[in-house]
């Protein structure tokens, strides 16, 4: 009985130590959210591919070891009205990850600068994109740029030249949301809204210049993108707030625990939904989450549609 008790413990140990227990880990044996301790470790990597998604100013002042540019706002939407304001098509994005040196096998590691909520939703999001078109192993730098060097890690501003790569990007219809969805969701309430933006938009109080109309779509719930990070906090980076933080604002403003439940994701451009996906897909465990792209500016476009105002979306 001792002997076989020895050789279970002798057992977990090693499942420990090789990854066993990894949880929802990527192919590589990191979970979607990485420290800067973990990608230390990992630079030499063979299939790892650190994108930088800042400006192509600032990647070339110093940029992360190894890392190859991508800049957010360069990334072009597949088509040019409302309906697509982030996605790429397949193609342009296959060419591009290939010249980065990505694989269908690769482990691609995205930050961003760091510093703002803001700064946060861009490199989240550029996770979402990748994620929508296939790639499998995505994650994501906690508190990206800002950390690793608050940190005092190595930068340099050597531009790697890849190998080229052999990804090829699908697109996953189920992780984008259409207006038709969205619309459907707003009618029936059997799909549930949740709206990234802030407070002040989602009462109604102001709005983007982007979007025509004011207001929130009928019955969303409010989870604002700034309000998940530590972003500013005692001068932090904008880290994630802890899973225990998350999963308390997501009961607060109403979420169901089913984690089965189908939730579409808006905010104005679809910048600021990409991180509660992120949050509500990836750290909570929602199994069913996708993003309307258009977001409000294709919504409010569309003055037959309506608005609520003055009103939070949680009050029946």
């Amino acid at each position: 009985m001792i002997r076989k008790r020895l050789q279970l413990t002798i057992i977990t140990l090693l499942l420990i130590l090789t990854g066993g227990f990894s949880g929802t880990a990527t192919a590589a044996g990191a979970s979607t959210l990485v420290t800067t301790k973990w990608l230390a470790g990992h630079l030499g990597d063979k299939n790892l591919v650190l994108i930088d998604v800042r400006t192509a100013n600032n990647y070339g002042v110093g940029h992360l070891p190894g890392a190859v540019s991508m800049p957010y706002g360069k990334i072009e939407p597949m088509t040019k009205d409302d309906s697509c304001r982030l996605m790429p098509s397949p193609a342009a994005l296959t060419a591009t990850l290939r010249g980065m040196g990505v694989n269908a096998s690769s482990h691609v590691v995205v930050y961003d600068q760091g510093n703002t909520a803001s700064d946060a939703t861009k490199g989240a999001t550029a996770c979402w994109i990748l994620e929508s078109m296939g790639m499998n192993n995505v994650s994501y730098l906690n508190g990206g740029f800002t950390k690793w060097t608050f940190e005092g890690r190595i930068i340099d501003n050597k531009k790697p030249a890849p190998k080229a790569g052999n990804f090829t990007a699908k697109l996953d219809p189920a992780k984008v949301a259409t207006l038709k969805e969205v619309r459907a969701a707003a009618r029936t309430q059997k799909v549930i809204l949740v709206d990234a933006r802030s407070a002040d938009q989602h009462f109604g109080a102001t709005k983007s210049f982007e979007v025509e109309r004011f207001g929130h779509i009928r019955g969303s719930l409010d989870m604002p993108a700034p309000y998940l990070t530590n972003a500013g906090i005692n001068r932090a980076p904008a880290t994630l707030k802890s899973k225990k933080v998350l999963a308390a604002i997501a009961k607060g403003i109403g979420l169901t625990k089913n984690k089965n439940a189908k939730i579409i994701v808006y905010c104005n451009s679809g910048q600021f939904a990409g991180l509660d996906y992120l949050v509500l897909h990836h750290i909570l465990g929602y199994r069913n989450v996708s993003v309307f792209d258009g977001s409000m500016m294709e919504y409010a476009s569309h003055e037959k549609l309506p608005l609520v105002r003055f009103a939070w979306g949680h009050v029946k």
